[in-house]
């Protein structure tokens, strides 16, 4: 089998390669000799970078000698918009729509539906979820979330005097696992919803997050283009799934909340 390296690696004989990919997949596994794959179940991970992979560990090792919260709730590899078409699936590597069963695009019977798009959606929403005009689901989205989960969301959307637009509810295990959802993914147990960063600078956003605490929200994920919020146990993260990677920006917001960050 032909050797492989990266950008950077040292061969035995001490000397830096200076060409060469900046990852390196083996056998279909990720970078970072499986590391990713290893430690998240993950069956593969070939839309994570060896940057991103590198943060990722480092964020779950600092939440793990803290010792404060479960990091297996935190949610990684959102930072990578999987379901939505609009970003990467770090599982497999696709751009598509995948949209959650009981979605839309997922239609109602389980499967999955990876080429739909909201001009070819014709399924309705799961007929025993209420949806309210103040939550705007994408169309990969299933809204049925518990009802506390529902209300704080409209809450949320009524203090902001707008619609949110959600772009992930609730996942079954198998699509969450589809994904790269977390292990314990409160999107399973129909507590988290993920939303779009209303428009605005990262002012607008500071204030949206006190909007979704004083919701009743106490689970907060934030991410480049929207924030993940849950009603489980009292944490926040940043992109790489830890606290270490939380934007400088919303720091003071959540430390004057309460929470423990950097």
């Amino acid at each position: 089998m032909p050797k492989v390296h990266r950008v950077g690696d040292f061969d035995t004989g001490g000397d830096m390669a200076s060409t060469g990919s900046e990852n390196v997949f083996a056998n279909g596994g990720p970078t970072l000799g499986g590391s990713i794959a290893e430690v998240f179940d993950l069956p593969d991970a070939v839309g994570i970078t060896d940057r991103a992979a590198r943060g990722i560990l480092s964020d779950r090792s600092d939440e793990i000698n803290r010792g404060e919260i479960d990091p297996d709730e935190n949610e990684p590899f959102e930072q990578f918009d999987p379901a939505s078409g609009k970003g990467t699936n770090p599982v497999d590597g696709s751009t598509a729509i995948i949209g959650a069963p009981g979605s839309p695009a997922g239609g109602t019977s389980g499967g999955f539906n990876n080429s739909a798009s909201e001009e070819t959606i014709t399924t309705p929403f799961d007929n025993s979820t209420p949806i309210s005009d103040l939550l705007l689901p994408e169309p990969q989205v299933n809204m049925n979330v518990l009802p506390d989960t529902f209300n704080k969301a409209v809450k949320l959307a009524k203090s902001l005097g707008r619609p949110i637009r959600i772009n992930s509810a609730y996942r079954p295990p198998e699509y969450n696992a589809k994904v790269g959802g977390a292990k314990k993914s409160k999107h399973m147990s129909k507590q988290a919803i993920d939303i779009r960063w209303p428009e605005g600078d990262f002012s607008s956003r500071i204030a949206f997050i006190q909007l979704v605490i004083d919701a009743g929200f106490t689970g907060i994920g934030c991410y480049n283009s929207f924030i993940h919020v849950d009603t489980a146990s009292k944490r926040c993260w940043g992109p790489s799934g830890g606290r270490a990677s939380m934007y400088q920006q919303y720091v003071s917001v959540l430390r004057k909340n309460g929470y423990t960050v950097g």
